[in-house]
Order: C-alpha cells, then structure tokens, then sequence
C-alpha cells in the first residue's frame, strides 16, 4: 500500500461524501500501511471525523500532527506501535484500542491514561482503574520530585550558575527519584522529567498534580462513576477492610547469625510479603501446590549505575506468576492451555515486629487475547495502608514425598534480554521468560507485553530444568526425565513475533539431569549438571563436529556412597568456586573448579579438590536448591522446616588455615515465620528453594505448600 489519497478515504469513509470534512468515521484497517502513508495534510482535512480504524497495518507511531481534534474513538489494534505519546493530539478521545502491539507495555498503559483525561474504554473494558492507579502515581512522584528539589537547590553554592544548575537537577532526578514497581519505571522516569522540567521553569513553584490533564467535570463524573482513586502506600488513608479468610497475623521473625565470626555482622533481613499465587482452582485453602522454582529479571536499566532487578518469575503447579518484590504485587500470571487466570491473594508483613505498616490488593486486567490459545492474565495493583501480614491459607501440608508430583506443571524458569529489529529498523529490547515443566514444553513469554509468543516442543518427557547461556542471549539448556540435555537457539521472534528454534546439540547423560550450570570462567565451552547419579560436564563448544556427545568428566566426592550420588544443588560462587549439595548427608560442598580441571588428565572420573564443607539440615530428603549470589559471595539454601540457610562464602574462604574435617556454620538462619491463616498457624513448610537478586536487596523463597515468601535486606 503507498501514500492514502483522498479517492480511497472517500471510498471507505461514512457517510459516503465527495467532501473530506463530512466524513464521521473512517475504516483504513488491513492496508498494509506504514507511519509515513499517514499524511497529515492530507489527513486535517477530516475535520468532522469521530472515529478512525487503523487496526490490523504495520505502524510503528503516529504522526504528531494529524489535526483530528474531535476523534473520540481510536482503533490501532495489531500493528508495531512502540510510541503513545503522540495520541495527546486526541484530547477528545473516549475510547482506544492498542491490542496486539507487542512493544507496548504496562508503562504505556498508564501514559495512555496520563495524556487522554477524557478516556473512558481501553481495549474495549473500563479505564477508571488505571486512572485512579496514575492519579495516585503522579501525587507521590510530584511530592518526591518536589523534595528533591529542595534538598537540590539547599546544596548549591551562591557561584554555581542557574541555568548549569538546573539541567543537573533535572538528570539528578531522574536518577535518584525512585517509587513504585520496577515494571513501571518506564512511566514513573518519563513522569519524573516532565515534573522535574516544569519545576524549574516555574523557578521551584510547588507543582500541583503537575499539570495533569483535567479529569471531566463533576457532572460528567456523576454521569459516568468511576472507581475511588486509591493512594499508593498514603499513610493518612483509611485502611481497606479485608475479608477474614485474607488477614492473618505472624510471629515476630528474627534473622539467627550462628557463624563464628563476629568480625562482620550477618546481613539484617526481615519478611516483607508472603504470596498465594500458585492457587489450583484459586483455592484461598490449597497448601499442597508445590513451588519449585524462580529467577529474577535481568536489570535492563540504561545509564543508571547500580540498577538491579526487583522482579521475579515464580513457578509451581500449573501458572507461572511474575512478581514485584519492592511491593509484593502479582504484575503478570500465566497458565497452560485449559486452565483460566486467577486473581492473586497476597498480603504483606510489615517490618520485623510485624507492626501495622503497608498492604496490598490486587486488580484484575484481562490482557488480550494472547497468542497459541494461552491464558495471560495482567494484574495491576493498588496499595493501600496495612495490616499485620495475611494469607490466603490454612492448616499445615502433611509433609509426604518431595519429589515433583505427576500432575503439576511448571517445574523452571529462566529470564534471557534480546534485542528485536522492527521491520523500520528501530531496536527494541525485549525481557523473555522461559517457562517448562511436566509436558517437555517450553513456552516463550513476552512478559510486559502479556503473551505467550513461542512454543518449543523440546522433550517427549518433562523438562525438570533450563537456563541460559550467560554469554549468547538465544542459547538455552532443556535438562529432561528423558535423560537429555539439548542446546537450543531460540533466535529472535520473526515479524510475526513468533520464535522458530533450532537444536544445536544434545547431551546424552546416565541418570536424570537435576541443575545445569556454565561454568563460570568459560561458559561457551563447558557445562555442569548435577544429576541423579552425580555431577557430570559436557564439552558443548559448537565447533566441534559431533552434534551429540556423552559426558566427558563425572566429578566425585571423597566419601560419597553410591546411595548418595545423587546432586540436587550446584552453583558457581564465584568464577572459580563451585558450590554443590546432595552427596553428603548435613554439608554443602565448595570445590574449586579450576584445580580440579587441572588434575583431570585424560581421566573420565575426577575427584573434586574441596575448598570447604558447610553445615546445612541432616535431612534425608532430596531436592533442595541451592543458589549463590556471586556479587555478594553469598550462598543460600531452604530446609525442610522452612528456614532459609545463609553463608558468606567470602568470610568463609578467606579464614586461615580451613579446617575441612570441620564444618563452617551459616552466617545466619532465617526461621520460618508461621503465618496464620484461617486462624491456624502453618509452623512448618519446605523451602524448595531460595534465589536472591544480584545485589542481595530481595530474597525470594519457594514453598512445598504454595507460599511465596520474600524477605527485604534491611
């Protein structure tokens, strides 16, 4: 399709005119168009025009200056739209339509409602709520941003000049004025430079709601109700009143340091949120879903040093649920074909007395409709003034066999950043999660976009985990029942966003592949994987000819029976140190890779060089992963009572000499918390595993009985 020409807006206009300026409504769907065929001039001349169907082209944005003041109604459905900041030229606008525009996120949910004051339908539901969840963004970020500049201008000296001054304000603010869930950064930085710019051309007058669009008249707003704004964390509003079978209350929690040294003080952490999001059927009483796997989101933050991730991917039963960590929202949930999306009933712990401090309820936002016949459903949430933490449960789970069961779903996940070319040539970053479990499926998620947008069909048997390659952003392990292990390329999502892997090798192995782990100082070339029979490495440089390969080395422990081969837990502390857990009943192990590899030889079977040994529960049961936070030098490991171990690798190695007969104790142990619900107190669970973020600000912990716990570094 070229250039529109006045003939084809006759053609399709209504009513049927020879005049533009009589045409009301205009359908241009399906035409191929670009954002240049959009003529403005040509397009101005529509001056009576209320309506205007776009949907189903190629438009990456809108022109700025199509002069259609009176549109009240917009369809742009199914095109490549990266951009809504041009739609403010509507200001009459009523009702939107963006579905099926991949590159557009939450963020731009809330611009949308930012810049269109009279907006009432978007993708055809209710627009109140997102109005009132900006309403309460914008008030925060105005007073935080207004701060900021008080405390900006206090430190300035008499010499320095205006106009130098004001421009390092205005970057300082982007950098340093931080609120909300890390999924709408993207708003809330866009908003903090607008408020921050308008503040310095007033010359530091208060901004009132910074010059925020006016909102319809009372009348109108009496005419067309809409949902009461609520103040995210305001500490002056009325508290929300829960129903019971949400409210519970906790036990005060302390961390317990039981490590020798007191030369460095164990890190504070205290419980922030406890999650019921795994739910089958949305049981408010289901404490039998097994959690059992998480991963936090890359931090993809340009130009801001230090940025980290805040959001985690959980998985467990038959959803995956993508949650904010700072505010214990459920952002994004996902099921499997056949199986419908579930709010989230969630609460918070507010401070380690468990004092009255900030709660959480959620929103639910049906996405649209998503690709390959998936349920996706978006969860938007408002925060209101707390109560003690509460959970959606009740009596303790029978603790039983750990191993996954049959008939639940998801076992792992694993975030990769790719970078996607429009079809203009524009780049766009895309945050993807993987997601497998009992089916040996793995499905894509296009996650701030809300579908699934591929689907590999990896294993006839359930993939028990996957990860990443560290290096190549589209390479990614599948370890299945099927005792294999395949590299795949999952290459970028074509112009249809959909993804078409290729297999680039497969590893055969003897038992049944339980973690998989790069090795740290040269990922490309090698790959760990702890197993049912013990830990293995495989050769997987792809310029070697053989597309299918057996273990090169099996890794043994001095003292490991043939019962306990088996490694449920392994993890790089660091590039060289390896942290390993299940051939040894009641330790960890530290070894160090490269001086193992260096005493291989030409041998097949390799004992580990042991660094150190870690104290952890004697218990007989298996599965427990382990995981290390390789910037902190930290490992971390739940238990079967529920407590989460905590070791300083970094203090621990560096005591001189080390005893190895000897067992190092853990910095410190989390205990169990005991929630009540329901009015009973669950005293014990299962941490199937622990993950931090790469700061170790957030700590999240996966239960045996559906309860997502993340702990705050204080």
């Amino acid at each position: 399709m070229g250039p529109l020409s006045a003939r084809l807006l006759m053609q399709r206009g209504r009513p049927k005119s020879d005049r533009l300026g009589k045409i009301r409504s205009l359908d241009l769907s399906g035409l191929k168009l670009l954002s240049e065929h959009l003529d403005p001039k040509l397009l101005s001349r529509l001056t009576q025009l209320q309506e205007l169907d776009l949907s189903n082209n190629q438009l990456e944005t809108l022109p700025a200056n199509l002069g259609l003041s009176h549109l009240r109604i917009l369809r742009c459905a199914n095109n490549q739209l990266g951009d809504v900041t041009t739609l403010c030229q509507f200001p009459q606008l009523e009702e939107l339509s963006l579905e099926g525009n991949p590159f557009l996120t939450v963020s731009d949910n809330l611009k949308v409602s930012f810049l269109l004051p009279k907006l009432r339908k978007v993708n055809g539901k209710d627009a109140s709520s997102t109005s009132s969840q900006v309403e309460s963004l914008n008030r925060e970020l105005t007073s935080r941003v207004t701060a900021h500049w008080e405390k900006f201008m206090a430190t300035l000296s008499p010499e320095e000049e205006a106009e130098k001054a004001q421009e390092d304000f205005v970057r300082s603010a982007i950098r340093d004025v931080r609120y909300g869930p890390e999924s709408l950064s993207e708003f809330t930085q866009w908003r903090v430079r607008m408020i921050s710019e308008e503040l310095v051309a007033s010359g530091g007058i208060q901004v009132h709601e910074a010059d925020r669009p006016e909102r319809p008249s009372k009348a109108t707003a009496a005419q067309e109700p809409r949902a009461k704004p609520g103040a995210l964390k305001r500490p002056d509003d009325v508290p929300l009143n829960l129903s019971p079978n949400k409210r519970v209350c906790t036990a005060p929690v302390e961390g317990s340091p039981v490590g020798s040294d007191d030369s460095q003080p164990a890190p504070k952490l205290e419980p922030l949120h406890f999650l019921q999001c795994h739910s089958k059927n949305n049981s408010p009483r289901d404490l039998e879903t097994q959690l059992w796997a998480c991963a936090f989101e890359p931090a993809w933050e340009e130009g801001h040093v230090g940025a980290t991730s805040q959001t985690v991917a959980t998985c467990g039963g038959e959803a995956v649920c993508v949650i904010d960590c700072q505010t214990g929202i459920v952002l994004h949930k996902y099921k499997a074909p056949g199986e419908v999306s579930a709010r989230a009933c969630f609460c918070r712990v507010a401070g380690r007395a468990l004092t009255p401090g900030g709660g959480s309820v959620v929103l639910g936002v049906q996405a649209r409709p998503p690709m390959h016949q998936v349920t996706f459903s978006l969860l938007l949430g408002l925060s209101f003034p707390a109560y003690p933490a509460c959970l959606c449960t009740h009596a303790a789970l029978p603790l039983g066999d750990h191993a996954p069961s049959p008939p639940k779903e998801f076992f792992s996940v694993a975030w990769t950043a790719l970078m996607v070319v429009t079809q203009a040539g524009h780049k766009k970053r895309w945050s993807v999660l993987a997601a497998a479990g009992l089916r040996g499926l793995v499905r894509l998620l296009h996650v701030r976009a809300g579908f699934c947008c591929g689907v590999i069909r990896a294993h006839k048997k359930a993939i028990a985990t996957l990860c990443f390659s560290p290096t190549h952003e589209t390479h990614l392990f599948t370890a299945s029942y099927d005792k294999r292990i395949i590299l795949w390329d999952i290459g970028v999502p074509n112009h249809d966003y959909e993804f078409q892997a290729s297999q680039l090798l497969t590893l055969d192995t003897t038992s049944i592949p339980l973690r998989l782990c790069p090795v740290a100082s040269c990922p490309d070339a090698y790959l760990l994987a702890g197993c049912e029979g013990g830990c293995c490495c495989w050769d997987v440089r792809l310029d070697q000819p053989q597309k299918r390969r057996v273990c090169d080395v099996e890794f043994v422990f001095e003292g490991s029976e043939a019962s306990r081969r088996r490694v449920d837990g392994l993890a790089f502390v660091n590039d060289d140190v390896v942290a390993s857990k299940g051939n040894g009943l009641g330790t960890i192990c530290l070894w160090s890779w490269s001086q193992t590899w260096l005493g291989r030889g030409s041998q097949s079977t390799v004992a580990v060089v042991v660094l150190a040994r870690l104290q952890w529960s004697h218990t007989e049961l298996a599965y427990f992963s382990l995981s290390a936070c390789p910037d902190e030098g930290i490992v971390l490991c739940g238990d079967e009572e529920g407590n989460v171990w905590v070791y300083d690798i970094k203090r621990i190695l560096t005591q001189q000499p080390l005893p190895l007969a000897a067992p190092q104790a853990p910095t410190q142990i989390l205990k169990w918390p005991q929630p009540r619900a329901l009015g009973q107190a669950v005293t014990k669970t299962m941490v199937n595993t622990v993950v931090a973020n790469p700061t170790f600000t957030y700590l999240t912990a996966l239960t045996d009985s559906n309860i997502v716990a993340i702990w705050r570094k204080h």
